[in-house]
């Protein structure tokens, strides 16, 4: 039966051949990207840790900064070398179209 088969079909060796260099190249391409899709699973769960944490330090510093300008006074502040603006000029948008202008005062 076999010498049927290769007398009648000379390429079936080569096509099997193919077809298994083809499902080898399938399964190492498969375990390929799993392991990517792995890789990238824990570099995300990493990257949610870190945020969680700069999320914290960010909040802790907010705080920190909202509690020293509370107590900050004006006098504070010109003994720091702080100084009252002379001249205010406000800048605002006529239209969302249109270029910026300004008044001085």
């Amino acid at each position: 039966m076999k010498s049927v088969a290769i007398t009648y079909t000379p390429h079936i060796t080569k096509a099997i051949a193919a077809l298994a260099a083809v499902t080898i190249i399938a399964m190492f391409l498969y375990g390929f990207f799993l392991l990517e899709a792995v890789a990238n699973t824990a570099k995300r769960a990493s990257a949610e840790h870190s945020v969680a944490t700069l999320t914290s330090q960010i909040s802790q510093l907010e705080a920190q900064y909202l509690t020293q300008t509370r107590d900050l006074t004006l006098e504070q502040a010109q003994a720091l070398g702080y100084q009252v603006p002379q001249n205010i000029t406000t800048v605002f948008a006529v239209a969302p179209s249109q270029a910026l202008g300004y008044n001085s005062r």
